[in-house]
């Protein structure tokens, strides 16, 4: 439910906006009224209000609260809100930076108004295969320098993209209307599904897209507060050696969450932050006697078998852990984990608690995978 503080936020929000744009010295037209708060449980970057010209969306940086995007979503050709950037629907065309977006698109059978995407060899939606193959959605390379002319003869309604280091300004002067989305930094993993609610507004699909995030809060939830057999608490690391750096995520990340959730202790639980942490790979060393299981994330075009990992990364033989039944591998380079996973976040909760738990059987699992002892 939304606190006291963030409803007088958006409220505070609200009438400046009316604020700029209404004269009532020489506007007699029915003024703009604030209708309803679009209930946001988890997420922290997503703020969202009903209003008599549409639906008003704040965006920020969950962690910094910095503002990243501020717009209408509306149907109505002059809105009387046009003094913020205005989105008007509906989207016949829509450009997708992020494979993320696809699923969420796809979770509301609206995945079929994707005609541009980056990077399309790493994407698994059968949907959007089948329309790179018959020329209905094109790659348009990658999110840093795409391919600007392709963009436009795709003339999309709307840009979906994430804050990067690229400049993104230019769809503006072609008219292309642009969101930022920023769901990845969302630390819990129910914030990041909640984020189905903005293309719930965006589509004219909020109940349906309610139905689905309500569907995959039950099935966290329940798969939270199954009991565990063990009473005691593993610690369990993540993250992998790279350039003689192990890197792993921040004490206060999506990971560490389902990691407490499935009734684990994150090796950093400690830590504050909630980006990637590097390390040395002595300090690895040093603490390894605490630690129970490794999940280990990684890409990779060869298979991650326990052989692999002991002919490629030799130092990982120096772990206590690095035996096949303390290990759970998800190679990226096969795994729908950066596409699907944060719509299936009970799934990947069980695959951890199967892990450190033996609770369920691991010989279905989708992402975290018990490592072949080939």
């Amino acid at each position: 439910m939304f606190s006291i503080l963030k409803f007088n936020y958006l409220l505070y929000i609200f009438l400046l906006t009316l604020f700029v744009q209404c004269n009532p010295f020489i506007d007699n037209s029915p003024p703009i009224e604030l209708t309803e708060i679009i209930d946001i449980e988890y997420a922290k970057g997503l703020s969202m209000y009903r209003t008599s010209e549409g639906v008003v969306v704040s965006i920020t940086n969950p962690q910094s609260n910095e503002i990243l995007d501020h717009f209408l979503v509306t149907d109505k050709d002059n809105s009387k809100l046009s003094s913020i950037k205005v989105i008007q629907k509906p989207f016949k065309s829509v450009l997708a930076y992020s494979s993320t977006y696809i699923s969420f698109m796809d979770a509301i059978d609206e995945v079929n108004k994707v005609t541009g995407v980056t990077y399309s060899k790493g994407i698994s939606n059968p949907i959007i295969k089948k329309r790179l193959n018959k020329g209905l959605a094109k790659d348009v390379g990658s999110d840093q320098s795409p391919d600007k002319e392709l963009i436009i003869s795709l003339k999309p309604d709307l840009a979906m993209i994430y804050p990067s280091n690229g400049n993104h300004n230019w769809f503006s002067s072609f008219d292309v209307p642009t969101i930022k989305n920023v769901e990845y930094l969302e630390v819990h993993p129910l914030a990041q599904a909640e984020w189905i609610k903005l293309y719930g507004v965006l589509f004219d699909k909020e109940t349906e897209a309610s139905k689905v995030f309500e569907t995959i809060k039950k099935n966290y939830i329940s798969a939270k507060n199954y009991n565990i057999i063990s009473e005691n608490k593993p610690v369990v690391l993540c993250g992998e050696l790279y350039d003689g750096t192990w890197t792993l995520p921040g004490g206060k990340s999506f990971t560490s969450q389902l990691i407490e959730d499935a009734g684990g202790i994150y090796f950093l639980e400690s830590d504050s932050t909630s980006g990637s942490k590097k390390l040395d790979f002595e300090y690895i060393l040093e603490k390894d006697s605490i630690v129970d299981f490794w999940l280990l994330l990684s890409y990779s075009q060869s298979a991650i078998t326990f052989s692999y990992l002991k002919e490629n990364k030799p130092r990982y033989s120096y772990l206590s852990i690095f035996e096949p039944t303390k290990i759970g591998v998800c190679n990226t380079a096969t795994s729908p984990y950066f596409e699907k996973g944060i719509l299936e976040p009970h799934i990947l909760l069980n695959e951890i608690k199967s892990l450190i738990h033996g609770v369920y059987k691991r010989d279905t699992s989708i992402y975290f995978k018990p490592i072949s002892n080939e």
